[in-house]
């Protein structure tokens, strides 16, 4: 029961596949990402959804009546089928997950979530990572030590891309990325707006910025137990 409902689930990437016309140099692409490609994202995303199916304590049968859940199972798989990172299909995997053990959130909100990560790349989620810690903690701050004489620094201002380049050193350079994605994060609620352009105290600089939903996002997106 449970590989015929994994089946039918996985079916819906297929029948993407087949809106491709016919004939000429795209139809002989088509078909050999589909060899080359496809199937084999296809079949890892397959053993990933039974892992989850086998974790959810529902029966399968019980799952294949709820609408909701393949509601949120077609968007994970064809979100899952154009990832060509496994840690994103991981990620997607992780959200079928909550979106059946996450009883506090909607459905609607489940599946906003699902097409929230469709639409990130890893670089995002990274900042959005970054987003949600209190960095100046982590820092706090410049330290020197002379014999057991601690000196702190206190004071001073920084733009926010500072930290967030200290931390994550594979953004440094492409600053107008990182400026462009964290307007993404901004306009879908997720963090609270963030003005690069203006120094402000390094304690402001690297605080938490995500809001409730981009803490909750983070959550419906992390490893299940």
């Amino acid at each position: 029961m449970e590989n015929k409902l994994t089946d039918a689930l996985i079916a819906t990437a297929k029948g993407a596949v087949s809106l491709f016309p016919g004939g000429g140099f795209l139809a002989e692409y088509i078909s050999l990402a589909q060899g080359y490609v496809a199937d084999k994202r296809m079949y890892e995303w397959k053993l990933k959804v039974e892992e989850v199916l086998e974790k959810i304590p529902r029966s399968i049968d019980e799952l294949a009546q709820d609408e909701a859940f393949y509601s949120c199972v077609q968007v994970a798989t064809m979100g899952a089928m154009r990832a060509y990172q496994k840690e994103k299909q991981e990620l997607f995997a992780n959200a079928l997950y909550s979106s059946v053990n996450n009883i506090d959130i909607s459905t609607d909100k489940k599946l906003f979530y699902l097409s929230l990560l469709d639409n990130y790349t890893l670089s995002h989620i990274m900042l959005l990572k970054y987003f949600a810690q209190n960095n100046y903690n982590e820092n706090n701050n410049d330290i020197s030590r002379s014999g057991r004489v601690s000196i702190r620094e206190i004071g001073g201002t920084e733009h926010p891309i500072k930290g967030i380049v200290e931390k994550l050193p594979c953004f440094a350079d492409d600053i107008m990325f990182v400026k462009h994605i964290a307007g993404q994060l901004c306009s879908d609620s997720l963090i609270g707006i963030v003005d690069f352009d203006m120094p402000v105290s390094r304690e402001r600089a690297r605080a938490k910025r995500t809001t409730k939903y981009g803490d909750e996002f983070l959550a419906f997106i992390q490893k299940y137990q």
